[in-house]
């Protein structure tokens, strides 16, 4: 099961996982379970896309995607 929306805001939450997630962006995405389009719509920093997937609306971005609480 896909934890994209606690990924997104975990990312913009925890520096060690947007440390992590700078590093090697596939391995997190992968242990959070994303899957093709959730993975795709993070690597294009597709804000309309990721919002739609993950249910959030209020996802803000940088040089990173990640929702703010």
């Amino acid at each position: 099961m896909s934890r994209l929306a606690e990924l997104l805001k975990e990312l913009g939450q925890k520096a060690d996982v947007y440390k992590a997630y700078i590093e090697n962006p596939e391995a997190v995405m992968k242990n959070y379970g994303l899957n093709k389009d959730e993975v795709q719509a993070m690597l294009d920093q597709d804000v309309k896309t990721l919002t739609r997937l993950s249910g959030l609306d209020n996802l803000k971005t940088n040089s990173s995607v990640s929702a703010h609480d």
